[in-house]
Parts: structure tokens; C-alpha cells; sequence
């Protein structure tokens, strides 16, 4: 779908002016008389036609055009159209091409854009005559000042180290990383990966994994490509040939080590950037169902007691993990060996939910058994020495899709996530899950970022720890967005844009969970061009493109998409975590120091610009030398821009715009002293996924709490519900009344009609740490029927130090 501005739709309307007065029209001169014996010429080429423009519409909504009617056609005609659907004679509407007779009616239909003042533009053509159907979205409404002294407190106490489970170093590794390898071909020029092109900058892998401190994160393509370079195993129908993958595994280690080429030696270069990462399987062809694994044979699909089904899967990820990497302090040769694997990516989407073929269609528990299956497998497989190969191979799943456990009233939870806890939990490592926001699906605004990840994780949290035993930790694979009114068009600043909105607000989520995220993955590939729909489609989630994808641009080198903008953004934090705060949830804050330099974060939620008082504490006598100010902010186009500029003093009062993202990196003279501690402390209540009656009273124990001299406790309501029913309760902790926020984290989900099929997010309710005791009870009453409360946790924060809040007036 196109979207311009309003001064670039007046400028695309007077270039096709143009164009037509210069004959750019290209029509047949209908004045010619009839050819063939004086028979009646075909005539495909339709009378003119239009389409009522429309002005002041809502934003992210569907809108369908007046229907015309074809006319001046003797015979069928071709019809086509760009950025939009059509119908024909109220048909369903499509966006492929067909044809349409005389006397046919034709309406057309486009979701506005999601930005103020906005064109969307479909372009509909019959037989060579177009038109389009342009749908301008509102003015933005101007939003009041606030009121003085209603600034969002933000404080940050530079000498109190903040630690989770015992973590409180930035780990980059697990969090600015890339979703690539260093071997992958996407990183060098001039290859069929990269269309034959070039790439303006030739050190591209070393400036951008070393310049902005990035590291690698997984890899779903080269295990597959290895498996299409084997035979089948003759004694053994179904499992790979173990000789070859020796040979196959033994030349690639030898290559990859002894490679003397510009290309190796980068390679190689860069591998302490690829020590943890991640490989996983795909529905094809490791689902065994036939699919032909590239080499003319199938996987097995034996199920018995003795051959579990998937068991020649997990036979050949066991021998891939052994036989293509380096084997230890003790082997020379190969690459470092994947920390990580992933069972399979996404499985229930096509397994289950939209399966191609419904005859190879199955249900979740086999698919969970299937992980099984695969992990017994590659845990029990011993090389030709009698050695154990895989002790140190984490092994997880199901890497799930849509984690929508409000589903149907819940039962999507318990049909899916709690099964797969419950049949493959106790021998998976971790549990893999993704997350994206939907900016514009369907004319609706579902995010996750905010409250709606906060109950995703508590749940998965508390039934692992009920189930296991332990809260398992988690794998989050990939995380982003999807924008679907935007998905089948060229590329675009705007849509990168939303997506830097969406990794920024998710990894500010992520960063919460130091101890028990093992990675967070941007979804952000190097080229994709195996993802490519057609020249004018390429796949959307890429770190870089061609130069001519750009309007005004032209060539063909790759430079960089807006992606880059998340890297360079985070490019310098690290250090150790210390303890920051805001007022408002919808405020992210998080907070590091290095040395004698600490590095603010804050991300807002609001689409709204919020005005920020800010306080550094902690840092008495130690004077502030510099201040920088990174911030990634969308212009009224919805373009993403990255500012950074230089100043002495750390403002005050500090306007964060809308869904940005800023960076505050503050130098000072002398190293930042970190004497005291924060730390945080979850406890799980004793039962979840309580139904909610009106009037009724939900009890829930939380024991074993460790009680500090100083500090704050937040108490944890997952609540999923109907948009019509309250977030409110009365709540009592230990017999004392606590007071329940009406706002909680992230955007309205209800957006007007327009946002979440229905609430699930976590209540974040502050408790007075005097109300607590070493064993406690949680009172939850609703005034009306429906829904459930699913998880109940106390979040402490015990201080060496009295925690300031809100100090500056």
C-alpha cells in the first residue's frame, strides 16, 4: 500500500499530469476504422472512470470506494490494481489480476494509514485506463498543554546497582543482536544473495558488528541446506547417511578454519560475535510427512514405542550439531558450536491452524510429542567414540507464533502453551515464544509491547515453576512487527518506522527479565532476498536495501534500511544496571553505568510527546562533564529520525516525543561510585488462572518472601477480560487496602473498538513494603462477572538504601 504526505500526493498528482500531456498515457487511437474485412474491432480499452477521493478519515480504518460501472469494452478487459483490493459485482475483494466484461461494477477498498494527515492511494486499471482511490486521513488533533507541575517524574539513583536473580550487567550478546551468522552469504557482494550487486560500504560486516557492538543470533537456513547435500541412509529408510555427514561435517570444519580468502579470514574475524547462537528447524521438510529433503527421501515416519515420531529428525540435528562444529578446547577446526536449538520455528501456524494439505494436518500434542522425540534423541546420542556430544546443547521449543492465551476464554492457553508445558516441559531447557505487534491489521491496532507481554510472561513463569518446578527460562526468538496494510508494498521508511517502534518498547519488556531471558532477537535479517515476493516486493524485516528502492534514489548497491537506526541508537550503552523509576508505567526507563559515564533510557508508549522531569541521585561531588542526547523520533511523515547532539547539563524537563526512544549518556569527571543495592525478588502465588465472579473473593498465598529494612514491592494482577468489564478490583494485602492504578502499561488495547479482541495485561499495584510479611495473604474482589484473574505475583525490591522517588519538585 502507498502512503504519501499531502505535499508528496500533490506533487505524484502533477507529474502524472504530466506524463498524460506528453502522451505517457500510451492508449490506441479509437479513431482507426475497423480492421478484418470490415468485422468489429475487439475494444478492451474501458470510458473513463473515477473514484470519489475521501478527506478527514479516521486513521487505520477500511474504506470502500463508490462502485463504478464499465463501459466502451467490447470484449473482456484486464484489471489490475496497486495498494489496494477490488471487487467485482460485489464479489469478495482480491488484489490479483483478472478481467471484467462490459457492464461490470467495480468498487475499490484500502485501510487509511495509521498517521495524521496521510494519503493512501489504490490504483485501479482496466484495458490501460487508471484511476485512483485516495483516502486522507485527519489533522492530528492538537493536544492541550499539560498542566503545570504534572511532568512525569523520572529519577535515576546512580550509586544503587539494580540486580535480577543475582543479574545486573547489560548483556549485549543477549540483546542488541542480529538475526544472522557471521558465515551467511547476505554479509558479501556481488553473489546471488545479493542480486549481484555491490555494497556501498565493503567493510559492511566489520563496520556494522563491530561499530555499532553487535552480536549474532540465529540461524534457521544453513542446518536445512546441509541436510539437502545428504543421501539417505540404504540400510536405514528415512535417516540420513551417517558417512557422508562425517565427510560433509569434517570438510566444512576443515574449510571454515584453514580458509585463507578475504572472506574466510572475516569470517573468522567476527566468530566471538556467534558464541551463543541459536539453530532451529522448520515445518520443511523436518515435519515427516513426505516432504522431500533435497536429496529424492523423507524423514521417517515411524511412531512406536521403540521409534518415537520425529526420532530420524532428531537423529540428524544430533550428528549435524556434532559433525559441522567445533568439538571443544580439544578440536581445532570448525566454527563455535551453537548454544541453542530450536525443535522448530512456528509450527502450530501451518501444522495446525492453515494446513496446505489437510490430509498432513495434525494437532498440537503431536506436535509437542514430536519435540520430544527430537530432544530424547539428540540428548542420547553418542559419536563413534562412546562420548557424549551434546551435554552443553540447550534444546527448547515450541517457539510459538501468536501466545493469545486470553483466547476463547482462555482455552487457547490450555490447549496449546499449558499442554506443551505439560507433555514436553520437564524435558525442554527453555521455552521459545515471539512476539510482534500488529500496527495495522485489519483496520485494528493490536500491540503486545507494554501489559500485554507482562501477563504473556508471568503466566509462562508461574505454570512452568507449578508444573517443573522452576520457572523455565525463556528463548525469545524473534521480536518485532508485522504491518499488514503495509506488508505487499515496495519498501519504506514509514514502515521500517513502525517497526523500530515496536523493537525498542519490546526490548525495553525484555531487558525487565535479565536472569531468565537466555536472548531477545530482533527481527532483523541482513538481505533476504530468498524472501522476495517480485522486483517491487522485497521481504520486509532487512537490515539493508538497494539504493534505487528509494524514492529519489538510484543504483543498485545495498545501504542501509531504517533498521540501522535500532543499532546505532544502543550502540554505546553497557555497564552495570542501577535503579530507575517513573510515575507513569507508559514511561520505560531502564539505566547503566560504565565507569564514569551512565547511560538513561526511556521509551514512551503514549502517542502522545510527555513532558519528563528528570533527577540523577546518587552522584553527590562528582561533577557532570558532558551530556549526550541520542533520540530516535518519527516525523509527521512517520519516517523515522535519529538525532544526537552535545550539551553540558542534563535537562530538567525533557519533552520525549511520541513512541521514541532516547538515550541519555552522561559523562562524569570521576567514576561513578555503585555502594548500594536493589535487588529484585518475584514470588509466585500458590494457585492461577482464577475465574472472576461479581462480588466473589480470590485469595492467594505468597510465602517465603524475603522482607528488607528499606525498599518497595509491586504487586502482579494478570487480568484477562472483556473490554466492558472492569480493571479496578478491591485488593487487600494482608488485611490493608492498597490503592489499584487505573492506568497500567502501554496503550488502551480497546483503542476505540479498533485494538484487542479483549484486555490481558498485568495490574502493576504498588504495596506498601510494611504491609508484607515473610508469608502473605492477596485479597482480589470484581464487581462483575467474567474473566479470569491467570497469574498473581509480588515483585520486591529489597534496598541497602532508602529508594528515592520523585524528589524534584
Amino acid at each position: 500500500m502507498k502512503s504519501y504526505s499531502l505535499p508528496a500526493r500533490f506533487a505524484l498528482l502533477t507529474l502524472t499530469a504530466a506524463l498524460v500531456a506528453c502522451g505517457g498515457g500510451g492508449g490506441s487511437n479509437n479513431d482507426q476504422p475497423p480492421q478484418n474485412g470490415g468485422e468489429e474491432q475487439q475494444d478492451t480499452r474501458p470510458d473513463a472512470f473515477s473514484f470519489t477521493a475521501v478527506a478527514d478519515a479516521e486513521r487505520n480504518t477500511e474504506y470502500t470506494s463508490n462502485a463504478i460501472t464499465i463501459s466502451g469494452i467490447n470484449a473482456a478487459a484486464d484489471i489490475s490494481i496497486s495498494g489496494g483490493e477490488y471487487s467485482v459485482n460485489d464479489g469478495a475483494y482480491t488484489g490479483d489480476a483478472s478481467t471484467v466484461e462490459s457492464g461490470d461494477s467495480v468498487s475499490v477498498r484500502v485501510t487509511s494509514s495509521t498517521e495524521y494527515s496521510t494519503v493512501v492511494i489504490a490504483s485501479l486499471s482496466i484495458g490501460g485506463v487508471s484511476a485512483d482511490y485516495s483516502v486522507t486521513t485527519m489533522a492530528e488533533p492538537a493536544e492541550p498543554a499539560p498542566p503545570a507541575g504534572e511532568a512525569v517524574k523520572v529519577d535515576f539513583n546512580l550509586n544503587l546497582r539494580h540486580s535480577v536473580g543475582g543479574e545486573s550487567t547489560f548483556d549485549r550478546r543477549k540483546f542488541i543482536n542480529v538475526h544472522a551468522s557471521n558465515t551467511e552469504n547476505d554479509w558479501f557482494e556481488g553473489n546471488p544473495q545479493s542480486a549481484g550487486a555491490p555494497n556501498e560500504d565493503p567493510e559492511l560486516m566489520t563496520n556494522f558488528l563491530e561499530g555499532y557492538d553487535v552480536y549474532l543470533g540465529r540461524d534457521t537456513g544453513g542446518m536445512k541446506w546441509q541436510l539437502s547435500q545428504l543421501p539417505e541412509d540404504g540400510e536405514r529408510p528415512g535417516y540420513i547417511d551417517v558417512a557422508t555427514a562425517v565427510a560433509n561435517g569434517g570438510g566444512m570444519r576443515w574449510n571454515y578454519t584453514t580458509d585463507t580468502s578475504p572472506k574466510g579470514e572475516l569470517i573468522r574475524k567476527h566468530e566471538h560475535r556467534a558464541t551463543d547462537m541459536i539453530v532451529g528447524g522448520q515445518q520443511h521438510p523436518y515435519w515427516p510427512n513426505g516432504d522431500d529433503v533435497g536429496m529424492g527421501w523423507s524423514f521417517s515416519t515411524t511412531d512406536t514405542e521403540d521409534e518415537p515420531f520425529g526420532t530420524a529428525v532428531g537423529h540428524y540435528m544430533a550428528n549435524f550439531l556434532y559433525e559441522y562444529f567445533n568439538r571443544g578446547e580439544n578440536d581445532d577446526f570448525g566454527q563455535p558450536k551453537p548454544v541453542y536449538l530450536e525443535v522448530m520455528n512456528e509450527p502450530l501456524y501451518e501444522l495446525v491452524d492453515y494446513p496446505k494439505n489437510t490430509e498432513t494436518a495434525t494437532t498440537p500434542a503431536k506436535v509437542f510429542e514430536f519435540h520430544n522425540a527430537v530432544a530424547n534423541e539428540v540428548r542420547g546420542y553418542r559419536d563413534q567414540w562412546g562420548l557424549a556430544s551434546h551435554e552443553n546443547v540447550l534444546i527448547g521449543g515450541y517457539t510459538v507464533a501468536f501466545p493469545d492465551f486470553e483466547k476463547d476464554n482462555f482455552n487457547r492457553w490450555e490447549d496449546r502453551d499449558k499442554l506443551f508445558i505439560d507433555i514436553a516441559g520437564a524435558n525442554m531447557d527453555f521455552l521459545s515464544v515471539h512476539f510482534y505487534d500488529f500496527p495495522a491489521f485489519n483496520g485494528t491496532r493490536q500491540l503486545r509491547r507494554g501489559s500485554n507481554v507482562e501477563a504473556t510472561f508471568d503466566m509462562l513463569e508461574q505454570y512452568s515453576l507449578m508444573a517443573t518446578g522452576e520457572r523455565m527460562p525463556f528463548m525469545v526468538s524473534e521480536i518485532g512487527a508485522t504491518v499488514h496494510s503495509m506488508m505487499n508494498g515496495p519498501w519504506s521508511p514509514e514502515r521500517d518506522g513502525y517497526k523500530l517502534r515496536a523493537l525498542n518498547g519490546l526490548t525495553m519488556n525484555m531487558l525487565e527479565r535479565p536472569d531468565q531471558i537466555l536472548k531477545s532477537i530482533p527481527f532483523v535479517t541482513i538481505k533476504a532476498e530468498w524472501g522476495r515476493q517480485s522486483d517491487t516486493v522485497p521481504y520486509t524485516n532487512r537490515l539493508m536495501r538497494q539504493r534505487k528502492e528509494a524514492s529519489g534514489e538510484t543504483g543498485d548497491a545495498w545501504v542501509y534500511t531504517e533498521f540501522v537506526k535500532f543499532y546505532q541508537l544502543w550502540s554505546d550503552v553497557k555497564g552495570t544496571r542501577i535503579d530507575s523509576w517513573a510515575s507513569d508505567l507508559d514511561i520505560q526507563v531502564n539505566a547503566y553505568v560504565d565507569g564514569d559515564t551512565a547511560y538513561l533510557v526511556l521509551n514512551n508508549l503514549e502517542q502522545e510527546d510527555t513532558e519528563l522531569s528528570l533527577a540523577t541521585l546518587g552522584v553527590d561531588g562528582n561533577s557532570l562533564q558532558s551530556v549526550t542526547i541520542k533520540e530516535l523520533h518519527y516525523g509527521s511523515d512517520g519516517k523515522p529520525v535519529l538525532d544526537e547532539r552535545d550539551t553540558t547539563e542534563l535537562p530538567e524537563v525533557y519533552t520525549l516525543k511520541s513512541e521514541a526512544t532516547t538515550v541519555l549518556q552522561l559523562t562524569y569527571t570521576d567514576t561513578i561510585a555503585i555502594d548500594d543495592d536493589v535487588i529484585e525478588t518475584k514470588y509466585y502465588a500458590d494457585k492461577y488462572k482464577q475465574p472472576i465472579s461479581a462480588g466473589g473473593k480470590l485469595a492467594f498465598a505468597m510465602n517465603d518472601v524475603v522482607v528488607g529494612e528499606h525498599g518497595e514491592a509491586v504487586l502482579r494482577l494478570g487480568v484477562g477480560r472483556a473490554h466492558d468489564r472492569s480493571l479496578t478490583p478491591t485488593v487487600t494485602v494482608n488485611g490493608n487496602a492498597v490503592t489499584v492504578p487505573e492506568d497500567y502499561q502501554g496503550y488502551d488495547q480497546y483503542y476505540g473498538g479498533k485494538g484487542r479482541a479483549q484486555y490481558f495485561g498485568v495490574l502493576e499495584i504498588p504495596v506498601d513494603i510494611g504491609y508484607l510479611t515473610q508469608d502473605n495473604t492477596v485479597e482480589v474482589v470484581f464487581e462483575d462477572d467474567g474473566g479470569f484473574v491467570s497469574t498473581a505475583t509480588l515483585q520486591v525490591l529489597n534496598s541497602t538504601a532508602a529508594l528515592s522517588r520523585g524528589t524534584r519538585d
